[in-house]
């Protein structure tokens, strides 16, 4: 292999890195505008991410609290009995999610708008 050869493989080497990592930030590094709170596989209620406001969800005997504050949302408290969805803590990124499996609550969050084509593949 000639030296010629090795410039070429690590200048594209050094070319896929920056783009995967540019790729990779575009895709999973987006601050969602709205947050989903889902109970029984059914929405319940969708706020925005930038008001800050505390949800209290009663379903049937279990309670969850739901915390929206400076752009974060989390699970502030819940009755389950192993807190997971509780210890997930503040998440910010569109597509992050926390669910509360025993009292069957998820809380998401999502972007954009309705509609919005994410890419186009011809």
């Amino acid at each position: 292999m000639k030296i010629g050869d090795k410039i070429l493989i690590g200048v594209l080497l050094v070319i896929s890195l920056i783009s995967g990592y540019f790729t990779y930030y575009k895709a999973f590094n987006k601050t969602g505008t709205n947050v989903v709170i889902e109970v029984n596989g059914f929405k319940y209620q969708e706020l925005p991410l930038n008001v800050d406001k505390t949800v209290t969800i009663h379903n049937g005997k279990h309670i969850n609290v739901v915390e929206i504050k400076n752009g974060k949302v989390r699970m502030k408290e819940s009755d389950c009995p192993d807190q997971i969805c509780v210890k997930t803590g503040w998440i910010e990124k569109e597509g992050q999610q926390i669910v509360c499996l025993p009292n069957r609550v998820v809380v998401r969050v999502a972007g954009g708008k309705k509609g919005e084509v994410d890419d186009v593949v011809y």
